[in-house]
């Protein structure tokens, strides 16, 4: 016993180790990372939902089916100037 008590008197009497002041500010640097990176994916998850939700109700609200004029290769489109001059519409 005398030995195991020698030893706790010569641990308690040392110097601490200077690796130990360094360890406080490297462990609330990597819980700060940590946190930095949750923070990040939660945003990209936010994110990702609200671009869901609005695409989806996006293509809800919109109208059903739009079709195009049939037109014809030699057929002048009802859009262009001559057209338009020429009182077609």
């Amino acid at each position: 016993m005398t030995d195991l008590d020698s030893l706790l008197t010569d641990m308690r009497d040392a110097a601490p180790d200077l690796r130990l002041d360094a360890m406080d500010a490297a462990v609330l640097a990597g819980v700060a990372s940590w946190r930095e990176r949750v923070q990040a994916r939660r945003s990209l998850a936010v994110t990702g939902v609200l671009a869901l939700g609005i695409g989806l109700a996006a293509s809800l609200v919109s109208p059903q089916r739009v079709q195009a004029e049939p037109a014809a290769l030699n057929m002048v489109p009802s859009s262009a100037p001559s057209s338009l001059l020429l009182g077609a519409r």
